[in-house]
């Protein structure tokens, strides 16, 4: 009898041993799993790229697209550490920590929940999720995401990391800080250490890009990596190095219209936008370039040939890590997202905090022959982020499709190759959880012991396969949208959209129709009062649940000053 117990008892154990094991994958014998390469662009307008109806040339983005899909539809937030929060955690702003953008903080949001100005204890990223399933993690560029140590990438996730830790500088070895405002988070950290100086040839494009092929091909083993390459272009400062500074001369002369026009042509040549969609005037907020005299034409036509000069050099630092990636043997097996964070920038230099002008004229040198190079501090503004944005209306902080709408492109293995996508409701909380998806990775319900707020995103992975047709259906579940007291609902056709002065005489509620009238100009909130109210409803219960707290008297840095502002303690403490 003996003799037969002791084999059964060891079939048991095995058994048990097996079933332990079960939900820990067994990758060895599987395809290699995917390489992500995440490359966010910042302040990019929608139109800005050759493949989605620009004049700039963007060859290698161009490829890329074609090689992939790119969608037409796609929603980020109006700002960008708002979306580089929910891109990383696929969680709603207002939970991750990113409520509103410092140092947009009036003193009734201050440190509160959802507003702690850095990604808070309630998030997990993605870099996190996958470096605890055998990638390896690497981050360059723009970070944002906090700028206490506890914040930094490298505590965040990321094996390897080269980051700027605030909102935007100068391109060149001297990082000067966008204003005296943003003086305090504008430095750079390698992984856990304060970089004291950047080398004497510095150019941001060119470093996050070198660094982040550095990390790539000196990794020792197979793992598969995940990359997060986040450019500081073409933000302002407009700087490009000096090969690039007239690439785009004369290209503007004929003044914001005429280009405005050229691209909405190329647009619907390209099918990016319907025949029957109109020109778009703006929003009437700028000047039109008629009303400039000679030397202001001159002026702004030099300003748009440095963005543009700008946009090709990122793409073409951008083709130089596609090209690493295939003579590494990697490119096969990696998929890339490219995405902008939000709508083409309106704000000139002087709307910074601090920066008055006399501060400009004292600190910069933005004689007409000096535009571009590291010490000059010139902006796009806003009549040409109308173009950027061609054909939306509106820009970057605003709830305005010009401000959300941003351009995506996905390739890479499993997706579908030279289409395009549009009505699909996909968000830029979508990327995360399809990432998961396509390493076959799940996120924890905790981390660190603490519960983690609900994904908002859903996973676009068979859409990108071509075994769906949407991501979520907006009629059911609509699209809501808050920063700075901006709002927007998208449910299905319809629009309700809330903006603030300037853009808006009074802060009410808007109707739009985008299936006839996506430049949202004609309000038929008068005209379908019901559905208006059905859409309100709809952002109430959304800003109940995400925990919104209403802006409430001035910005607090105004009152206490940056240095006190950012001396804010991280809710992880």
């Amino acid at each position: 009898m003996k003799k037969h117990v002791k084999p059964f008892f060891i079939l048991l154990l095995i058994a048990g041993l097996y079933g332990c094991n079960q939900n820990q994958k067994d990758y060895s014998k599987k395809i290699p799993r995917p390489n992500i390469l995440l490359i966010l662009v910042d302040d990019l307008g929608y139109s800005d790229l050759g493949c989605f109806g620009s004049e700039i040339r963007t060859p290698n983005l161009d490829k890329l697209a074609n090689q992939g899909v790119k969608f037409t539809d796609f929603y980020v937030s109006s700002l960008c550490a708002p979306t580089r929060a929910m891109l990383l955690t696929g969680v709603d702003n207002h939970q991750n920590g990113l409520g509103t953008m410092p140092p947009g903080h009036t003193e009734n949001q201050y440190l509160k929940p959802g507003y702690e100005g850095s990604l808070n204890n309630r998030v997990i990223t993605i870099p996190e999720v996958l470096r605890d399933n055998g990638y390896h993690t690497y981050m360059t560029g723009k970070w944002h995401l906090g700028h206490h140590e506890e914040s930094y990438p490298a505590n965040r996730g990321f094996e390897k990391s080269f980051g700027l830790l605030g909102g935007g500088s100068g391109h060149f070895t001297n990082p000067f800080a966008l204003g005296p405002g943003e003086e305090p988070v504008t430095f750079y950290v390698k992984d856990k250490d304060i970089v004291e100086k950047l080398h004497d040839d510095f150019y941001s494009s060119k470093d996050f890009t070198d660094k982040m092929i550095n990390y790539i091909i000196e990794q020792e083993d197979d793992s598969p990596f995940f990359g997060f390459l986040a450019y500081t272009a073409p933000h302002d400062p407009l700087h490009v190095p000096d090969e690039y500074l007239d690439n785009y001369k004369g290209v503007y002369d004929s003044g914001y219209e005429q280009t405005k026009r050229d691209r909405l042509a190329r647009t619907k040549k390209i099918g990016i936008v319907k025949e029957s969609v109109p020109y778009n005037p703006g929003t009437g907020k700028f000047p039109k370039w008629g009303d400039l005299d000679d030397d202001q034409k001159k002026m702004q036509a030099r300003i748009m040939e440095i963005y543009a000069s700008m946009v090709e050099n990122l793409d073409f630092h951008i083709g130089r890590l596609i090209d690493s990636l295939k003579e590494a043997g990697k490119y096969e097996n990696t998929i890339i997202v490219f995405l902008s964070d939000n709508g083409a920038n309106p704000k000139e230099a002087v709307a910074y905090p601090g920066n008055s002008k006399e501060y400009l004229a004292e600190n910069f040198n933005n004689s007409f022959s000096n535009l571009g190079k590291g010490n000059s501090f010139i902006s796009q503004g806003g009549a040409w982020a109308e173009v950027s944005n061609t054909p939306f209306t509106y820009f970057k902080t605003t709830t305005g499709e010009g401000g959300i709408h941003a351009p995506l492109i996905i390739a890479g293995p499993g997706i579908e190759k030279e289409k395009f996508y549009t009505n699909t409701g996909m968000h830029v909380c979508d990327i995360f959880p399809t990432i998961l998806d396509f390493v076959e990775v799940s996120r924890p319900a905790k981390y660190k012991e603490n519960e983690l707020a609900p994904f908002y995103g859903k996973s676009a992975k068979k859409l990108l396969e071509g075994k769906a047709v949407l991501v979520r259906n907006t009629s059911i579940n609509p699209l809501l949208f808050e920063m700075m007291e901006c709002k927007a609902v998208i449910k299905g056709k319809w629009k309700a959209m809330m903006l603030q002065p300037p853009y808006a005489n009074e802060p009410i509620w808007q109707l739009y129709d985008l299936s006839t009238d996506p430049l949202e100009k004609h309000d038929l909130s008068l005209q379908e009062p019901e559905k208006l109210k059905e859409l309100i409803k709809d952002w109430a219960e959304y800003a109940n649940d995400v925990g919104y707290i209403k802006a409430e008297g001035e910005m607090l840095i105004n009152k206490i000053g940056p240095e006190e502002f950012y001396k804010y303690e991280n809710l992880n403490k």
